[in-house]
């Protein structure tokens, strides 16, 4: 699998251990929800998996963009 952007960002989160209590009071000082912002995060990547899912079953064989669309559905696992 080559590695892009996409794919490392979502590896990324799926490996996203709890914040320490520092950023948690300079976050909650600036008024951002540091383990509801995560929570989101996550489930948005979920919903990406799916929409990915649906332009990967439209995409021709033929079509660059397909190994692309792989390559990042494969970062989920």
């Amino acid at each position: 699998m080559s590695t892009i952007p996409s794919t490392t960002i979502i590896s990324n989160l799926k490996t996203v251990t709890s914040s320490t209590a520092n950023t948690l009071k300079s976050a909650n000082t600036n008024g951002i929800d540091m383990p509801g912002m995560l929570a989101l995060a996550l489930s948005k990547a979920s919903e990406l998996k799916v929409c990915l899912n649906l332009l990967v079953r439209s995409t021709d064989s033929a079509d660059p963009n397909l190994t692309a669309l792989n390559d990042i559905l494969a970062s989920f696992s």
